[in-house]
């Protein structure tokens, strides 16, 4: 047989051959024919095409080189990688952002013993934090009370930088605050404190969370006097004005953390809070601490003329742990350092207590 007929047998042949084999294994005929005809629109990697035709030689890239004619290899050489053709290393393509995705950004917010004061109360620092927290963490019984008034809050699930419809909201216990929550309540149990974890959800009706909230600490306040602490923990949503989420984020020993927040509510003339000091005076603690274990997981406290049912107990706050652009992992790592700096600030108040 002539070159010239050779040179045009060879990749009709090839096109076939390679049509036939990637059909067998479940790739439509006309897409499979693609694969065979030209490499511009082939997604398989090269690697993946390598052990298809181990014996092909490569594509000539001078006349010289085409000249010569390359060794076909036997059918049995062909068919003895079927077998293997399945786990073949395909290429992975990352899809595009589609248009009208917004932007989910990565990012630290400043980390200072300070307080953002919306309210109309004098705030003063460093008096607060010569205070000493009366809380009763001697009594026998639970200690510390975990709930959450916004229950189904969840996290960025895909770990992506853009979204669209994206649900950051769940009934599912492992993937909202109630998950968050257990991994808290371990923490602080592992550290010595007697913890109870309401995982009931309050925000069946959204607009009704807080009273259903209020009911639940009353009940528990009232059957377990020994509770000092009250921790409502939330997740924040850090959305811009253009819909930007944005991801409050830093990296503890090589590990990436949500950041936290404390969300205290000082009361008002509407909205009668007489022990906010005792609030803030703890979260102030708490904060201190975590500033010298692990720089950089608060951000700043966050102080509104409400009251987020910190009213009931002069051991309330709300911990904003992370927004709706973090990931679960991220969130898991903040609500165990936050436990940690949290049972360090215990412990020293039961140090200072008479």
């Amino acid at each position: 047989m002539t070159k010239l007929k050779l040179a045009i047998l060879f990749p009709i042949l090839g096109a076939l051959l390679t049509g036939g084999i990637l059909c067998s294994t479940g790739i439509v005929p006309t897409t499979a024919l693609s694969y065979g005809v030209g490499s511009r629109i082939r997604s398989l990697s090269a690697r993946s095409l390598a052990g298809v035709f181990p014996a092909l030689s490569p594509i000539p890239q001078t006349m010289e080189e085409s000249a010569q004619e390359p060794d076909l290899p036997s059918e049995s050489e062909v068919f003895a990688t079927l077998p293997t053709f399945g786990k073949a290393d395909y290429s992975i393509t990352v899809p595009a952002q589609p248009q009208g995705a917004e932007k989910i950004i990565k990012k630290q917010y400043a980390s200072s013993l300070s307080v953002n004061n919306s309210s109309d109360k004098t705030i003063e620092i460093n008096k607060l934090l010569q205070r000493v927290p009366q809380l009763n963490l001697s009594e026998e019984g639970p200690q510390i009370l975990i709930v959450h008034t916004h229950t189904s809050e969840s996290y960025n699930e895909t770990g992506q930088d853009w979204y669209t419809d994206q649900d950051t909201r769940s009934t599912d216990n492992s993937r909202n605050m109630v998950h968050m929550g257990e991994v808290l309540s371990q923490t602080l149990t592992e550290a010595g404190y007697e913890v109870i974890h309401c995982q009931k959800r309050h925000d069946k009706d959204f607009n009704a969370s807080y009273s259903q909230s209020r009911k639940t600490v009353e009940e528990y306040l009232e059957k377990y006097p020994s509770i000092a602490l009250v921790i409502d923990l939330h997740r924040d949503s850090l959305i811009g004005s253009d819909g930007t989420k944005y991801r409050p984020t830093v990296t503890i020993d090589g590990e990436e953390t949500a950041q936290v927040m404390f969300l205290m509510g000082l009361g008002s003339d509407e909205y009668i809070h007489p022990t906010w000091e005792d609030n803030l005076s703890l979260a102030l603690r708490i904060q201190q601490q975590a500033n010298e274990t692990y720089p950089g997981l608060m951000r700043p406290i966050l102080a509104r003329p409400l009251l987020y049912n910190q009213h009931l107990s002069s051991g309330a706050m709300l911990v904003e742990l992370g927004g709706c652009g973090n990931t679960p992992a991220e969130a898991e790592a903040a609500a165990r350092r936050f436990g940690e700096v949290c049972a360090k600030a215990l412990d020293q108040i039961r140090k200072e207590q008479p």
